[in-house]
């Protein structure tokens, strides 16, 4: 009898190890399988993480460029805002011109970057090509980010009631002078184009070249000096300079100051300046070779950078407005979403929207020198310690009475791609400034 319940008592115990062995094998099991149909154990029964949307952006502000600076800084911040849900694939553009050309290349195939910024006519180009999204609904359900913009700077990029693109910046557009060089010559700032003809003649005469223009690429300063001189020539010079996509260039003030500009071309800049590209004509300046250079206030650093300009050489730089107290003050066109999907395009405007919103509008007043569109955005202290001239900027910009744009905004494409040819060919007298002006004329029609 005792042998038995001894023998039954190991049969209970071996019957109790099997059932918990195969109770812990049943465990394991269904903790193993829980990660793959979720309906047992504790084991990954989050979801998994979504990776980052990737958008492609190709960018021109990248090495010496004036505003790589805040290119990078405003990138690095939003990665380390977004990165987990937006990945921004960058591509670097050597320069404005390369990367007009390369979006022109890229929309003729039907293929541009998620991210484009539509300066110098390629907005044109996106939204006739059907490339673009508007960012009426995105800006319907942010009223922040649409007051942080503004009324004014939204209306410049809409068309027939769609905003194809957000400013980045006000662009408010002087020129700077060599102030050692103007006390030397004897003058100061003009206050009309028969005093601004004069100065330039003192400043040859006391060894100087006065300007330092361009004509390659879009011509850009020599073109903001243009446009300068047709802005201010009465109402009809201002009503061209703030009309888009003018047509008729056969005018009496385009003719005027196409006739300045080869006088000046001719007799008071750089030996380079016809073909030369903005990196001539901004190193002509920033080193000491031209009295004076048309551009915005983008390029105030560089006065300070000990790569572009010599030691001390931003002590010597003054800011001033063009004759007829006038200047010119535009909304840069800003970025545009190129992208084809919906999840493409909603992390693009999530870019967009930082760059452009009151956080990239910091960073690029700090970093750039970028004059903000939302009157929110001031400059630090440290900002107007470091760079007075900035101050100096503002001062001028909130002095002058008459405004007027830039060609680059007003005029198309092809228009603003002609005048690498047009000015060399009015130089050597091979054609004539009414000559040019039909051109011109005959150009723009294309676009009809």
């Amino acid at each position: 009898m005792k042998r038995s319940r001894v023998k039954t008592g190991i049969t209970l115990a071996s019957a109790l190890l099997l059932a918990m062995s195969i109770s812990a094998c049943g465990t394991e099991n269904s903790a193993d399988k829980g990660g793959a149909d979720g309906a047992a154990g504790s084991k990954n029964t989050a979801p998994a993480a979504k990776a980052p949307v990737k958008i492609s952006y190709l960018t021109f502000r990248v090495g010496t460029h004036a505003s790589a600076k805040m290119e990078e800084e405003q990138i690095k911040q939003f990665n380390a805002k977004y990165g987990n849900e937006v990945e921004v694939v960058v591509e670097e553009i050597p320069s404005d011109a390369a990367y007009v050309d390369k979006i022109k290349i890229l929309a003729a195939s039907g293929d541009v970057p998620d991210v484009v910024m539509g300066k110098d006519g390629i907005n044109d180009v996106l939204i006739k090509g059907n490339l673009a999204t508007p960012f009426n609904e995105y800006l319907d359900k942010d009223a922040e980010w649409k007051a942080a913009i503004g009324e004014d700077a939204l209306a410049s990029n809409t068309r027939d009631g769609k905003i194809w693109s957000i400013s980045d910046q006000k662009q408010n557009i002087g020129y700077f002078y060599n102030k050692e060089m103007f006390e030397k010559a004897g003058i100061k700032p003009a206050e009309t184009w028969d005093e601004f003809m004069s100065n330039n003649e003192k400043l040859k005469a006391a060894g100087f070249v006065p300007l330092a223009l361009m004509t390659g690429e879009n011509a850009w300063t020599s073109n903001l000096i243009l446009a300068a001189m047709i802005g201010t020539n009465g109402e009809n010079g201002k009503a061209f300079m703030n009309t888009l996509h003018p047509t008729d260039f056969n005018t009496p003030e385009m003719i005027q100051a196409l006739n300045m500009m080869k006088e000046l071309l001719e007799k008071y800049t750089t030996k380079d300046a016809l073909g030369a590209g903005y990196a001539n004509a901004a190193n002509a300046f920033s080193q000491g070779k031209a009295a004076m250079i048309a551009n915005g206030p983008w390029m105030i650093g560089d006065f300070s950078d000990p790569t572009k300009s010599g030691e001390g050489f931003d002590k010597k730089v003054g800011v001033a407005a063009y004759p007829n107290n006038s200047l010119i003050s535009t909304y840069e066109v800003g970025y545009m979403i190129g992208a084809k999907t919906p999840e493409t395009r909603d992390a693009a405007e999530k870019f967009i929207k930082f760059k452009t919103g009151l956080e990239g509008q910091t960073i690029a007043l700090e970093y750039g020198n970028v004059m903000p569109v939302s009157s929110e955005v001031q400059p630090s202290d440290a900002l107007k310690e470091k760079y007075p001239i900035m101050v100096e900027s503002i001062t001028v910009a909130q002095k002058t009475q008459l405004h007027y744009r830039t060609l680059d905004s007003i005029v198309y494409p092809n228009v603003t791609d002609a005048w690498k040819n047009q000015y060399p060919k009015l130089v050597a007298g091979k054609a004539t400034a009414e000559e040019v002006a039909k051109e011109l004329t005959e150009i723009a029609a294309k676009n009809k």
